[in-house]
């Protein structure tokens, strides 16, 4: 048989009509294969722990697909030891079996530490060895002087607390900071949808102190931020306490409530502003 007879022949296209027929049956095959191998398109919830203690986490059933990773462990005040802080994947993130799910929990004590050095540093300085080392401000006071914004005492529990001594972490630390000026204003950092922890050191450090908080809605460990706080103005004196109100990110009215409070900024600034403008005296002619 010719080759041109064969072309138009049925045999041919029968045999041409198996060899696709194959080649997608390959393709599925393949696809399948891969399929159960990478496990693509099964991805399974990630469910809520923050709040479960870290020794419960091996027989729940809902966390056999995932992989618990401790990330830290810090000393959180009325917390108790091994309850999970915060967890990445939040809650309700969809993942693949395996994923590791980090975590920070409690610790189980406060861990006895060397009380650091925070005297003749300036306020930043002494804050950020404070957190470094795994202990808190307490309350934060001004005293006239020559050298400004430095830390002459550093005390616990009203007294002085040499360095070197022994305390465990998580405990409150109260530094008495010397000004050239006890009236000096101060600006208020920028702290809303800053974590509570966020929010405490960004006051810390501008030298304010930590006021009344307040949670609104669940506490949901982990998820709290700043919605609000007061006083409202751009500036206070240096030591005023800042009040917060906390809110889950996961409430439906977080959203609502940070754009609330920051509409009310802007009008306040837009009072401050104009009443700036009505106090300049006219210039002389």
């Amino acid at each position: 048989m010719a080759l041109k007879d064969f072309l138009k022949s049925k045999v041919f296209f029968r045999h041409l009509l198996l060899i696709v027929l194959s080649f997608f049956a390959i393709l599925i095959v393949v696809a399948f294969v891969l399929k159960i191998y990478t496990r693509h398109g099964k991805e399974y919830e990630v469910p809520k722990i923050v709040g479960l203690n870290i020794k419960d986490i091996e027989s729940n059933e809902n966390l056999k697909q995932f992989k618990i990773m401790i990330l830290d462990s810090v000393y959180k005040d009325g917390v108790l030891s091994g309850t999970i802080i915060t967890q990445d994947p939040s809650e309700g993130s969809l993942v693949k079996s395996g994923r590791k799910i980090y975590i920070t929990i409690a610790s189980y004590s406060g861990e006895m530490i060397r009380m650091p050095l925070c005297k003749d540093k300036s306020l930043k300085t002494s804050v950020q060895t404070l957190i470094d080392a795994g202990l808190r401000v307490g309350t934060i006071m001004y005293r006239a002087g020559e050298i400004d914004n430095i830390v002459v005492e550093q005390r616990y529990k009203g007294k002085n607390i040499n360095v070197g001594s022994d305390i465990l972490t998580g405990e409150a630390i109260d530094l008495v900071v010397e000004v050239t000026s006890t009236t000096k204003e101060v600006y208020i950092p920028d702290i809303i949808e800053k974590t509570e922890n966020e929010a405490e050191i960004l006051l810390w450090k501008a030298g304010l102190n930590i006021g009344r908080k307040v949670v609104q809605g669940k506490n949901n460990n982990g998820n709290c931020r700043v919605v609000s706080y007061t006083p409202m103005s751009r500036k206070v004196m240096i030591g005023s306490a800042i009040n917060v109100n906390l809110m889950s990110d996961r409430e439906k009215a977080y959203k609502r409530q940070v754009e609330d409070f920051k509409q009310s900024q802007l009008i306040e600034e837009r009072i401050d502003n104009s009443e700036i403008i009505t106090d300049t005296p006219d210039s002389a002619f």
